[in-house]
């Protein structure tokens, strides 16, 4: 009976590490220099282009909301169903916009926006196949997965934000 105690609590204690481990490295490769300012910074500019009203809609939007409050506990949950924390620490919940375009302090004004060059080289992260593939992978709870597997040309075609992507159009 000791020994099975021991080593539950050793595989516990090896579960947290790793957990840990796996947070703090998508911190480390989120965040760079960078922090994070929230959707409300965002919708300033992406609010007359239909950006943060059509995102509004989006499953994306209501990605914390889905989870119940045990998984809002969870970090394997909290992980791909947040953005990151503002500097103050306040959690941002849901996929916001820099969930996928990286945190956006060094890129926010307009000034910068104007100049996708500039965008990038201040922290702008133009999303990628690699970057939805993050959260909608095979670590996906097999309860939660959906009934066909992520198909990120089919996603590029109909939108990210409820409408089709500009690249996307650009490409065909």
């Amino acid at each position: 009976m000791t020994r099975k105690l021991i080593a539950l609590f050793a595989a516990g204690l090896l579960l947290w590490a790793a957990i840990a481990a796996v947070a703090q490295d998508k911190a480390a490769e989120t965040k760079k220099s960078f922090d994070y300012v929230g959707v409300d910074k965002c919708k300033i500019c992406h609010k007359a282009d239909q950006t943060h009203p059509t995102w509004l809609l989006t499953k994306h939007a209501k990605a914390w909301e889905s989870l119940d409050s045990a998984a809002q506990k969870n970090p394997d949950c909290v992980g791909c169903h947040s953005t990151g924390k503002l500097p103050t620490g306040e959690l941002l919940t849901g996929v916001q916009c820099e969930a996928c375009h990286g945190a956006g302090s060094a890129y926010k004004t307009m000034s910068i926006m104007k100049d996708r060059a500039q965008s990038v080289a201040n922290g702008l992260l133009i999303p990628d196949e690699n970057t939805c593939k993050k959260c909608h992978n095979e670590k996906v709870p097999e309860q939660f997965r959906p009934k066909e597997p992520y198909n990120f040309a089919k996603m590029m075609e109909t939108g990210i934000h409820a409408h089709p992507a500009k690249d996307a159009k650009k490409t065909k």
